[in-house]
């Protein structure tokens, strides 16, 4: 802005017509952003109810518990299928069905048609040298064989008939086959009926033989049917006794018979569905669990089928009923919540993006609740735990204490369990969430997990003993909720640079690592403009003790203050504590100029933060440690040119603030003031204590009427502690010094 140079007049009705339309689009971008806010938690609410609600009523009875009354039907009537007695009676009519072969009897008859050949071979031949040797190999022939099967053909009719006799020998084989060693799966091999049918014939064609029949060793065997069979097809019972000994040295590698287990299948099914089901009655009344009767697995599918027959049993408007009552009594839970949010976690309420990553969380948890409901793993404890682990990383562990109590209500009301259940859920959980108050290492978040998992282990013992429930199911109970909570932890662990980019927040362990004197930006801060380094470590030392005075996050003051005057390194010399020398750049500039370049800093180090992908609460600090606070030198000093020259124009004081927004979080404040307060005690020649103590109340007294702490949630007693705190710090820094008999004023 230059000073000469007056500007031109605007209209006073412009000048009320400007702020009232900038009004009104506040007012409407405010109400839209309220009526996103709501509608968001309402979709919340609608699809938290709806998974709460579910199908109906939750199935609650598990295995091996111990109910403490008579669990007697509720319902007029209701049949449950008598699985047992239903089950062997289609296994045995499944059993009578044989294992269905198809039969390629090509083997077979190349066998027969070999043997023949040799008998015929045999009937042609003089002498037993005659035969071919390699004929007499391949059937291993023996003189005496030789000389009864040339008996046997010495004549063309003893030959013809030989042929005829042979091919009648055979028959059975090819009809019934050879079962192979292989053939037959072993599921199946207790079969003692096959049912066969040829190759290319429809299975209806099958028909049943005894599998001795078919079998290699039962096929050989001295004496047996396939035996008396062959040989009694012969007139010359010899003749038979030797060609079936030929055929018995060859039948082993002649498997013929390969099983058809689809087909099998089928047939079984369809003889199984052939059965009707056997059904048991129940009335109302009928008692289905004793008093501390243990449930076993017959009484829970008991349990689950006339907890069925009831929910079909319900009406309409019952139905309609329960909906609506989940529906008021989750619409509650949110509303007990958002009232806690409104008062006392700002940063949530007013910001659309945090409603809807907290609801998103929410809502995921009650999925994955509904998701991992299980009678045995108890894995429904560990999205609670995940959810309010996050929640106090991401906010507080008041919050997450806060939202542990409706998580821990919706999940039983999920699941359908008592008051024993919530207070596991709920104490568990909120033992994992108190203890994240600073999250500064990984190990951190494993000794987290391993709090929430005693907690939920001795809980459940607990309870169990309580309720009189069984040693077994009690550790079981434990263990696998203990077991579960310690998983949050490591999840957590894991997935921590995942949560902190969805909720715009920055942990203890990343602010460590920012830290950093490596970090390339203060590197080159401690290069370009050393002064605004050390005055940078020194404003973070300072803060840091007032932020653990009041209980603010005081690592992330403490880093947000090595970083909060980077901007100054691209003009290190237009600020004071970088300038060499008694000569100031600013005295050749106007005061406007001077206001715009120290003005820029916080612009040029929000712009450097991002460029470095600095985390967006350390950007905050960056952007809001001036607020909106007056460049008071370059505005006095403007005003004095403008005084001295009649022709100046008027100086506004809106043009020599800072751009802002105000603080919006105590860190933020703190850091305001530590800065302020700290680099003015620079100015002071004698830092006497009464000095430093009128210099930082006047310094803070000046902010708070400047309203710069309205939005940032600090009460007057905390600014009260941040001003004690200060004074206390910066006492130290300026101690006095024993001044030595020898030592001379410089």
């Amino acid at each position: 802005m230059s000073i000469g140079k007056r500007r031109p007049k605007v209209p006073r009705a412009q000048l009320r017509s400007l702020p009232s339309a900038a009004a009104k689009q506040s007012r409407l971008v405010r109400q839209r952003a309220r009526l996103v806010a709501l509608s968001v938690v309402a979709t919340a609410v609608v699809v938290c109810a709806a998974i709460v609600h579910g199908s109906g009523p939750p199935f609650s009875f598990r295995l091996g518990e111990r109910p403490d009354r008579e669990i007697r039907v509720n319902v007029k009537e209701f049949r449950i299928r008598n699985q047992t007695k239903t089950s062997n009676e289609r296994q045995a009519a499944a059993d009578k069905v044989p294992p269905l072969m198809v039969n390629d009897p090509a083997p077979i008859k190349d066998l027969a048609d070999r043997l023949d050949d040799l008998t015929a071979t045999i009937a042609k031949s003089g002498r037993f040298e005659d035969v071919p040797e390699p004929v007499r190999g391949a059937w291993k022939l023996k003189p005496e064989t030789y000389l009864d099967i040339k008996a046997a053909t010495a004549t063309p009719q003893r030959r013809d008939n030989l042929h005829v006799q042979l091919q009648k020998a055979f028959l059975p084989l090819l009809e019934n086959g050879v079962l192979g060693p292989e053939a037959l799966p072993r599921n199946e091999e207790s079969s003692s009926m096959l049912a066969i049918h040829n190759v290319g014939q429809p299975w209806s064609a099958s028909r049943l033989v005894p599998r001795e029949r078919v079998v290699p060793e039962r096929i050989v065997k001295p004496g047996g049917p396939p035996q008396h069979d062959f040989v009694s097809a012969f007139s010359m019972p010899r003749t038979g006794e030797i060609l079936f000994q030929l055929v018995a040295d060859r039948i082993d590698s002649r498997s013929t018979l390969t099983h058809e287990p689809e087909v099998t299948a089928r047939l079984r099914d369809e003889a199984r569905s052939r059965v009707n089901e056997h059904f048991d009655t129940f009335t109302k009344g009928d008692v289905l669990v004793e008093q501390g009767q243990a449930i076993g697995e017959e009484q829970l599918i008991l349990l689950r089928m006339e907890h069925e027959a009831a929910q079909s049993a319900r009406s309409l408007g019952e139905r309609a009923g329960r909906a609506v009552g989940i529906l008021g009594l989750v619409a509650a839970l949110f509303l007990l919540t958002g009232y806690y949010v409104f008062w006392h976690e700002p940063r949530i309420a007013g910001h659309l993006w945090h409603i809807t990553t907290v609801c998103g969380l929410v809502v995921l948890c009650l999925l994955v609740v509904r998701l991992l409901a299980n009678q045995t793993w108890n894995a429904e404890v560990m999205p609670v735990a995940i959810a309010a682990m996050i929640l106090a990383i991401a906010y507080s562990p008041h919050f997450a204490l806060m939202a542990s109590f409706g998580l821990s209500l919706l999940t039983c009301m999920t699941l359908g369990s008592g008051i024993s259940y919530f207070l596991v859920v709920m104490g568990g959980t909120a033992a994992g969430a108190l203890a994240l108050n600073d999250v500064r290492t990984r190990t951190k978040l494993i000794k987290v997990g391993a709090t929430a998992a005693l907690g939920y282990l001795l809980l459940t013992w607990a309870a169990g003993l309580w309720e009189h429930q069984s040693i077994e199911l009690v550790r079981s109970d434990g263990l696998w909720r203990a077991g579960w909570g310690l998983m949050a932890g490591f999840f957590l662990g894991g997935s921590l640079p995942f949560l902190e980019n969805a909720f715009g927040i920055v942990t203890g362990i990343s602010l460590l690592e920012l830290g950093d004197i490596t970090h390339p930006l203060l590197q080159e801060l401690v290069r370009r403009a050393p002064g605004t380094h050390n005055h940078s470590i020194t404003v973070g030392a300072i803060a840091e003790a007032a932020a653990e005075r009041i209980g603010a996050n005081a690592l992330l003051v403490r880093i947000g203050a090595y970083f909060h005057d980077i901007g100054k390194m691209l003009k290190p010399h237009y600020f004071v504590e970088n300038q060499v020398g008694s000569t100031s750049r600013h005295a050749n500039l106007a005061p406007a100029m001077s206001t715009l370049i120290i003005i820029g800093h916080v612009k040029d180090g929000v712009d450097l933060g991002r460029q470095h992908h600095l985390p967006e609460p350390i950007i905050d600090l960056i952007e809001q440690h001036h607020g909106t606070t007056l460049v008071e030198y370059f505005f006095h000093e403007a005003n004095r040119r403008s005084g001295a020259n009649p022709d100046g124009s008027t100086v506004h004081e809106s043009a020599f603030r800072y751009p802002g927004p105000k603080p919006q979080t105590r860190e933020a404040a703190i850091l305001m003031m530590a800065d302020s307060v700290e680099s003015a005690s620079r100015t002071l020649s004698e830092p006497t204590p009464s000095r430093i103590e009128g210099l930082v109340s006047a310094l803070i007294d000046k902010r708070l009427r400047d309203g710069q702490f309205d939005e940032c949630g600090l009460t007057l007693r905390e600014i009260a502690e941040i001003r004690e705190c200060l004074i206390k710090s910066l006492i130290g820094i300026y101690h006095g010094r024993v001044k030595y008999p020898e030592q001379r004023t410089a």
